[in-house]
């Protein structure tokens, strides 16, 4: 769910400096997990994922559909949270 609150966070930070005239076509979200970023690429649906809220169907929504949002993988090495 940390996914669904960075999203917000860069959406709003997007907005705000669209405010001041500068433009961006997406927003590029590093994410550490490989099967978060399928998730989210992925827009079908899986018995497996039945439980996840339905904040993170707006994040597919997000990156699927609309291409605000694009979320590319860091390694572990490279990832300031892993230090």
């Amino acid at each position: 769910m940390v996914t669904v609150e960075t999203s917000k966070e860069a959406l709003w930070l997007r907005g705000l400096i669209g405010i001041f005239g500068i433009i961006h076509d997406s927003v590029q979200i590093y994410c550490g997990s490989q099967s978060v970023i399928y998730l989210a690429k992925n827009h079908m649906y899986h018995k497996r994922i039945k439980h996840i809220d339905v904040r993170f169907h707006r994040i597919r929504q997000w990156v699927a559909v609309e291409k605000i949002i694009d979320f590319i993988k860091i390694s572990t090495k490279k990832n300031p949270a892993d230090r």
